[in-house]
This record gives structure tokens, sequence and C-alpha cells, in this order.
């Protein structure tokens, strides 16, 4: 059973803690804040989607105000093969591990509503998902204990609140609830399809079909957190916003089954990091306006993994993410009255610089944005973006599963335990938004 448990915990661990890379912090909240590649979001109040980010913006509002958006993306993520493990007998062919579409496409919707009560105060609810993911290789994958399928769905609900100080400085406070659903497989792959034997011997490991489950865990939790924002009125045409979200813990249960054992329950914990953010916003002329946004996000809080399986810690991992920057630079061009021009771009650093997986493909990344808003009328207006992300071609080296956990006994048949991968990363986005004051 201890064999079994590290198994299904060393699965995890690959799965969940690179769920945590940058690629997978999903900034996608907006079809106005994607045209300009979501440049001074923490102020610029174009729309209520101002809400996914700081709170105090709506201090801003004099009319309620109610956004809808949906964020379409189209991930283009390829994996090539460069190497696979050494096994006494077997021969592997890198061309095996060679796949397009790891990442399958996905929509994001968002909804937002702010309601100034008076000139004081104000308030708003922000349905919208920070984090998501999901990756999928086929059953008979040759490295399928570190593909499978791995997939992380969440979504947060967000009601704040703002107060206005005086007629520069509005402060906002707000509560998260976040509902997240997990869920992993993995197969054994090739590694052991033909089991292990030894010349003049004979079989000494019996082959496990590339097929064969070794992982099967899915669960859900809800969590909670807190966020505040400062927003400050240099004057009418030139503002700074600043907005801190806390962390979130997720303690995921469930269910999980592995080689041979029976349905357990399992669990595993693991924290949203803490993001931090800047922006500003500068109307230079009646036509022209620039806005910046610098966010930091604190993955170096995630300092370790614990897998619980039958009540009992299954495994226990200290990690090393790195702390990450995003930062934006945005434009908007009044063309006329009714017409708004958008454009933008931003680097987005990796977290996991020194930790990839193929699970989760993970670099930095360059954003290339622009957007438009148009008004239907004085109360109603429509906003169409699109983005093209430009990921690093990087190398991943990951350890097979299965074969890290064979019995020692067998270690001298089994040479190094890694296979290697070459994955690179892009994306096109397109996002639609429906926005209505009244």
């Amino acid at each position: 059973m201890t064999f079994q448990k590290s198994i299904i915990a060393t699965a995890i661990t690959l799965a969940a803690f690179n769920s945590y890379s940058a690629s997978f912090q999903l900034n996608e909240t907006s079809a106005s804040g994607l045209g300009r590649a979501f440049a001074g979001d923490a102020v610029i109040a174009d729309d209520a989607a101002v809400l996914a980010r700081n709170p105090a913006a709506m201090a801003l509002f004099d009319k309620k105000s109610l956004s809808l958006s949906a964020t379409y993306i189209d991930p283009g993520v390829k994996i090539e093969g460069v190497s696979g493990p050494d096994i006494l007998g077997t021969d592997f062919d890198a061309n095996e591990l060679d796949q397009d579409g790891v990442v399958p496409s996905a929509i994001i919707p968002a909804a937002y509503f702010i309601n100034p009560v008076n000139d004081t105060f104000a308030y708003g609810l922000a349905i919208n998902s920070n984090y998501g993911l999901k990756s999928e290789y086929g059953t008979n994958y040759a490295a399928g204990s570190i593909g499978g399928i791995t997939d992380l769905k969440t979504i947060n609900a967000n009601i704040s609140g703002s107060y206005r100080v005086n007629d520069q400085l509005s402060l906002g406070l707000g509560l998260n609830v976040v509902y997240g659903e997990a869920e992993l497989i993995r197969h054994a792959g090739s590694v052991l399809e033909n089991g292990i034997s030894i010349p003049g011997v004979g079989l000494v490991f019996p082959p496990v079909p590339s097929s064969t489950e070794i992982v099967n865990m899915s669960g859900d939790d809800f969590g909670f957190g807190w966020n505040v924002g400062v927003v400050y009125e240099i004057n009418s045409d030139h503002r700074l916003g600043f907005a801190y979200r806390s962390k979130v813990e997720l303690a995921f249960e469930g269910d999980y089954t592995g080689l041979g054992t029976p349905t357990e329950d399992g669990n595993l914990t693991i924290d949203m990091p803490a993001i931090t953010e800047f922006s500003g916003f500068h109307q230079l002329t009646a036509q022209w306006a620039a806005q910046y946004s610098i966010m930091f996000t604190q993955w170096s809080s995630f300092e370790k993994l614990e897998a619980y399986a039958g009540g009992a810690l299954a495994f226990e991992k200290q990690e090393s993410f790195e702390d990450t920057y995003r930062f934006a630079l945005g434009a908007t061009y009044n063309f006329d009255q009714d017409l708004t021009l958008r454009m933008g771009v931003a680097f987005d650093q990796s977290a996991a610089a020194d930790h990839r997986s193929i699970s989760i493909p993970d670099s930095d990344r360059l954003w290339y944005s622009a957007g438009a808003t148009y008004k239907l009328n004085e109360t109603d207006s429509v906003d169409f973006a699109i983005a093209y992300v430009n990921g690093d071609k990087v190398l991943v080296t990951e350890e097979d599963a299965l074969l890290g956990q064979l019995p020692a006994s067998l270690s001298p048949l089994v040479g190094q335990k890694d296979w290697q991968f070459s994955s690179e990363g892009n994306a096109l986005l397109l996002a639609v938004q429906y926005n209505k004051s009244f």
C-alpha cells in the first residue's frame, strides 16, 4: 500500500504544483481589459469589470453598472519528445512523445455589478475565475505517468464595498468565496509495458499495460479570502490604483484509486497565492490615454505539498517556486463619441523556471492585444478584443512517476528515469463583453 500511495502522491505533486504556473493564473477578467493587455486594470474603470481587480475603483462610478463578458482561449501548446528513460532491454522512440493540442480550448465567463448608493459609498458583486487549467494526454501516451488528464477549475464570488474619503482618495474592501474542482488521472505509459527482463534469467518484473490507471483522483473544496484597494485621483485626467488580493487555501477532498487499491479518501491542500497590483491611468489628450500595470504574484509562499491517503500522510515535498512579475503597457484612442480603440503589450514571467512539467508547460510570455468599445446608445455598449500570447520554447525534464517508485532491488536494471521534452506554448484569445449603465 505504501508503494501505491507513493505513486499516487508523486503524480498529485507533478500535477498540483505545476497547476500554479503563471500560465494558468487567469488574467482574462474582461474584454475591455484584454484589449489593452490588462494595463491599468486596477484603476481605469471603463466598466464594472474593474471590480475583478480593485474594489476602491467603484468610487469612480455615479450610475449602476453591469458587465457580462466571455473570453475564448485557444492554446497552441506543442510537446516534442527528446529522449526517454533507460531500461534494460527497452528502446523508446522519442517521436512517440510528440503531441499537439495538449491544452484544450476553453471559454471563461465573468459577470460584474456595481451600485453607487450615494456620493460616498458603493457596493458591488463579481463572479469570475482567477485560476484554471486543463491538459490532456491519451490513455496510451508513452509518458503516461506524468501526462494523463490534469483539470483544475475555480470560481470566485466576490462582494465588495468602496468608501470615498475625499475628492482624491477612495478605499475598497472585498470578501471572496472560491469554489474549486480538481481531477487527476494518470496511466502507466510504456515504461513497463514489456516488464523488465534479465538476459539468461527471464522476466523479473511483470508487464504493466500502458493504459493501466495508476492514479484516479478527484475532489473539490470551498476557500475564503479578502481583497483591498486604494484609488488616488491626482486630478480628473490622472489617477493611480493599488490592489491586494489575499491567498486562498483550497483543501481538495475526494476519492482516489491506484494500482490495485480500493477507493480511499484522499486530500491535498494547496494555496492560491496572494496578488499585488499597481496601475496608472493618464488622459494625455482629448483622444489619447495611456495605462500601465505591475502585478506581483507571491508564488514563494507555496512552500510545500502534503498529500494524505486513507487519513495517513502519504507524501510531503518542499517546493521552491519563485515570485513573479507581470508588466503591462496600454493605450486607448477615442475615435469619436461612439468608438474607442485599444492596444496593449505585456510581459508575463514564469513561476516554475526550474520545475516545469508537461502536464502544465510553462514559460515566460509576451502579450500583444487590441480591442474596441462601441456605444450602442447612452447606456449600452459592447467590447471586442483579440490577443496573441507568445510563449518561449523551453526544455522540460521529468522523472517517470512509475519508475521513480520501483523497488530498490530493481534499480540496477534501470538507468536514468527521466523523460525529456521540448515545449512551446502560444495562445489566441478572443473576448466579447456587454455593458449597461442605469
